[in-house]
């Protein structure tokens, strides 16, 4: 089972590098701390279009994201 290892991590990095260009290649959704302390008017609707794709994938990999790191701690490296 050893030899599952390095392909997780492989794809562990992969997944880090994704994540890292999806998350900061989305729009914010807030202008700051004004508008969570009630200065502007938050639009808490669903998203629709390109922005929604990309939320759903990063929550999608996210997921896959955190079960590779917890098959890291499970399989013994060789």
């Amino acid at each position: 089972m050893t030899f599952l290892f390095w392909p997780i991590l492989l794809l562990f990095v992969l997944l880090s590098m994704l994540l890292t260009f999806l998350i900061l290649s989305q729009e914010p959704k807030q202008s700051g701390l004004g508008d969570g302390l009630g200065g502007g008017g938050a639009d808490f609707s669903t998203m629709g279009g390109t922005a929604g794709g990309l939320h759903r994938l990063t929550i999608v990999l996210g997921i896959i994201w955190g079960l590779t790191a917890l098959a890291l701690n499970v399989i013994p490296r060789a």
